[in-house]
């Protein structure tokens, strides 16, 4: 019993001097100092120029990033993270230099959103590398949005006004039956033309893509892009929004799910609803998640970006072409 308790006594006086040592003033200077020295590489400041609109009414919302020279920025995706909000303009500024050499990222973006209620625009998420090469992570601050509805005013009653009384048509009897006869001419008319039309009518034909399996459909799209000379031309934006389209109508009909009126974010989840195996969810998120940032934040990716944006759009398709086809073998015994 006595060693026990001499065991206990030491366990806590050595847990006590750790505890000490961890809050010592040198160790609280250390910690001090490597948060300074962070902040002094990178630093994030977010803010809208004003936290309460009417539905439909646009806020500018601006993100400004300052950083070391040698620090390295990864590509924003800021389209698909800003929650309830919307993206209908944005423009991202040439990178500017202070005096003391830092660098300056500046990005606006009008955003909107069209429900009334309480909102919260997210922390953005910034990836970077630091001088040593370690990548990292900073995070914006959330901002509050109040959307109110839309009250009518005074100048709105204005606009309300009493009925006309009826207007008296004068003349006799007369009139009218010169009238009727143009009438009837036009209506004989109106029949036999119709008629006639529709004797040529036929049922409407079923679109060809539709009677193909999906993920035919989209190897057809993906080799019709493949070999278009958008890249050539440098229409680089509208190829991303041609994948994006394709990878989109890909999962539409092949989990019945509307993924082409969607944002990431809700494709996100509906393909997370939908039970998708983990790689092709995280593989399509991050596909969609590059389409995006060149289609609205305006990046330039370089040739390898490109071609293994398109190689995942294959292995999408590839990883869930065959799932698909057991199915239709079920259905056909």
């Amino acid at each position: 019993m006595v060693k026990e308790k001499k065991t206990e006594a030491l366990k806590v006086m050595g847990l006590l001097l750790v505890a000490i040592l961890l809050c010592s003033p040198f160790n609280m200077n250390v910690w001090g100092e490597t948060l300074q020295a962070e902040k002094s590489l990178i630093s994030v400041e977010s803010f809208v120029d004003r936290a309460t609109i009417t539905i439909g009414d646009r806020i500018l919302y601006t993100l400004i990033v300052t950083t070391d020279p040698e620090v390295k920025l990864e590509p924003l995706a800021l389209g698909s993270n800003l929650g309830a909000f919307e993206v209908k303009d944005y423009k991202i500024h040439d990178p500017e230099k202070t005096k003391d050499g830092k660098v300056i990222d500046k990005s606006e973006y009008m955003i909107t959103t069209f429900t009334t209620g309480e909102y919260v625009i997210p922390p953005i998420t910034i990836n970077y590398t630091d001088p040593k090469g370690e990548q990292k992570q900073i995070k914006s601050e959330p901002l509050f949005i109040l959307v109110k509805s839309v009250g009518a005013s005074e100048s709105d009653k204005e606009d309300i006004r009493g009925l006309k009384s009826p207007i008296d048509i004068r003349g006799g009897y007369w009139v009218y039956l010169l009238i009727l006869p143009v009438l009837a001419l036009l209506g004989a008319g109106g029949f036999l033309y119709y008629r006639q039309r529709a004797k040529g009518l036929t049922l409407p034909e079923i679109p060809e893509e539709l009677q193909k399996p999906a993920w035919e459909v989209a190897f057809l799209e993906l080799e019709s892009l493949k070999n278009s000379d958008l890249l050539k031309k440098k229409q680089i934006k509208k190829y991303f929004i041609i994948l994006s389209d394709i990878v989109r109508k890909y999962i539409q009909r092949r989990y019945k799910i509307s993924a082409l009126d969607r944002t990431t974010e809700e494709i996100k989840g509906e393909v997370k609803r939908a039970k998708l195996e983990q790689a092709v969810s995280e593989l399509t998120y991050v596909l969609l998640c590059f389409c995006d940032l060149v289609k609205f934040a305006k990046y330039i990716p370089s040739i390898e970006e490109i071609e293994k944006s398109l190689n995942d759009a294959y292995s999408i398709v590839n990883m869930t072409k065959q799932e698909e086809v057991k199915e239709e073998v079920l259905v056909e015994k």
